[in-house]
């Protein structure tokens, strides 16, 4: 009986001493062909990370980190199926690779030495929003590499695709970091002059339920690039001193109950903040969210010079997440590194065009940590 005690009293203190681990989504439900093309879910490990992607869309579909306690959380949402990612009812975008323009272009179109380009106009009716109707979010990447920590995807956006000029070929790579980051980077060459602007489109929610009211965001910003209607404007808008800067980390939430008129045209957040660098092409803070209740702090960091802040406002809990939950209203929070929106058509904002013998290069860092 002494001995029986002991071995249990040994199995007990290893069951109490094992580390958690994430509770992984089944790749089955991924294996499918979407335009004749193989899909599937990848899983990569790095650090205390674990992430799982599908090739169709170059979607990140679950990223798993540990809270305060050390459980873990699926931190951005999703589904649990390809088949609501590729027959989606309400959001399109969710963890999805968007471009090869992301964000607006006004009135669908550009012009390069005096030759004009009509796009996609699938944003009301007159803009093109992150590619036109079938952008890089819904199509099949090839798989180039696969490691246990990274994993690089490759896509060919073809001459005349979605009205775009030139072939451009594009790698992505996602990686896990020792230091419990995850790490993106694009990389692309055109044969014609062709503006690019390549982002990912992750939902941030650090437990997948309730809102993100009482996260507290900073964002190293002064100025946003406003919009009117389907327009945006130039030059970009001071924010110094509205309920809109947030160069001193404060609560979410405090924002939605202003009537500071930017917020309300968008009903929140869904603005290009213009950011503050110091070298044009470093790897710099861009902004981060630290979620009291779950002890996630979470930092972004890009060599690019704006950062689209979404808040979630247009879910209103009719679509269903993972695990049971619901999109809900302002129930994420969404950081999408890129260029500044309808850069094409605006002499005066970044230049977003990539020209042959040239390389598009992007990094955006998403950092986890807990306090």
């Amino acid at each position: 009986m002494k001995h029986y005690l002991l071995w249990a009293a040994a199995v007990l203190a290893v069951a109490c001493t094992a580390k958690p681990k994430p509770v992984l989504l089944d790749e089955t439900k991924f294996k499918t062909e979407v335009d004749g093309a193989p899909v599937s879910l990848v899983t990569i490990q790095g650090g205390k990370l674990a992430l799982q992607a599908t090739n169709f869309g170059g979607r990140v579909v679950s990223l798993f980190v540990p809270d305060k306690t050390g459980a873990y959380k699926d931190v951005v949402l999703g589904h649990e199926t390809i088949d609501e990612y590729v027959h989606y009812t309400k959001e399109r975008f969710l963890g999805a690779c968007v471009g090869p323009v992301a964000n607006r272009i006004t009135n669908a179109s550009f012009t390069i030495d005096g030759v004009t380009y009509q796009l996609d106009a699938n944003h009301g009716g007159k803009g093109t929003l992150h590619g036109g109707f079938k952008g890089l979010d819904s199509v099949v990447w090839d798989i180039r590499e696969k490691t246990d920590h990274s994993v690089t995807f490759h896509y060919l956006h073809k001459d005349g695709e979605a009205g775009f000029p030139g072939n451009l070929d594009i790698l992505m790579t996602y990686s896990l970091t020792p230091d419990d980051s995850f790490k993106i980077e694009y990389k692309a060459t055109t044969d014609k002059t062709r503006p690019v602007n390549i982002s990912n489109h992750p939902y941030f929610n650090f437990s997948q339920s309730g809102t993100i009211d009482d996260y507290v965001m900073y964002i190293n910003a002064d100025a946003i690039t406003a919009t009117q209607g389907l327009d945006i404007l130039s030059p970009p808008v001071s924010i110094v001193g509205t309920a809109m800067d947030y160069r001193t980390p404060h609560p979410v939430g405090d924002a939605f109950s202003s009537d500071y008129e930017h917020l309300k045209r968008g009903r929140g957040f869904d603005h290009n903040y213009c950011l503050n660098r110091k070298e044009a092409k470093d790897i710099e803070l861009a902004a981060s969210a630290y979620d009291p209740a779950s002890g996630i702090f979470l930092e972004v960091f890009t060599d690019q010079p704006g950062l689209q802040v979404y808040s979630g406002q247009y879910f209103n809990g009719e679509e269903n997440g993972k695990y049971g939950s619901k999109l809900l209203y302002h129930g994420s929070l969404t950081f999408e590194t890129q260029n500044w929106p309808d850069a094409p058509n605006k002499p005066d904002f970044p230049d977003p065009y990539l020209k042959p013998g040239q390389t598009y290069t992007h990094t955006c860092i998403y950092h986890f940590s807990t306090k």
